[in-house]
């Protein structure tokens, strides 16, 4: 499945990552400081696999751009292959120098306007309980999830895995 390019604003556009984003995404990864070094390795990790390997199905990339192509954010999801049509949304992140503007909201919703039109039958988000994580929970929640989950000190002590649901209205009769 490919992303096919959509407009954001005025300046932005939304398509498929390519190899030539990758140093800008890297960077992008870097910046997030919410996340763990083990978390922006693993980030990192699905990136490589997703340039490097054309043919493998497991994860996908969209990237937001400004006007000049230079990614300002980029979200990478994937089928949960043993779930009837349930896809995973594995990380959003947003240039801390775009934030506020859009660009996570138009990721998201490009993204689930693809896996509807794919069939999808609902996209699950999973991030962390810590209080560094309280905006990427607003996000959720202001983008219609709901909290399906929570597991008390899941990632370590203190630390819960928070797990949002978005069932998609056209493949959930």
């Amino acid at each position: 499945m490919a992303a096919q390019g959509g407009v954001v604003g005025v300046t932005s556009i939304v398509r498929k990552a390519a190899a030539r984003d990758r140093d800008a995404l890297v960077g992008i990864i870097e910046n997030a400081s919410n996340l763990r070094r083990e978390e922006k390795d693993c980030a990192v990790e699905l990136l490589d696999i997703y340039l490097n390997n054309p043919s493998q199905k497991d994860y996908f990339f969209i990237v937001a751009t400004d006007g000049s192509d230079k990614p300002s954010g980029y979200l990478c999801y994937g089928l949960n292959s043993l779930t009837d049509a349930v896809y995973d949304l594995y990380w959003i992140l947003v240039d801390p120098g775009f934030r506020r503007r859009g660009i996570g909201g138009a990721l998201l919703g490009h993204t689930e306007a693809l896996l509807e039109k794919e069939g999808a039958r609902m996209l699950v988000a999973e991030t962390s309980g810590l209080p560094s994580y309280g905006p990427a929970r607003r996000f959720y929640i202001k983008n219609g999830y709901i909290e399906e989950a929570r597991i008390k000190g899941y990632y370590r002590p203190g630390d819960d895995l928070v797990i949002y649901v978005k069932r998609l209205p056209a493949n959930n009769t």
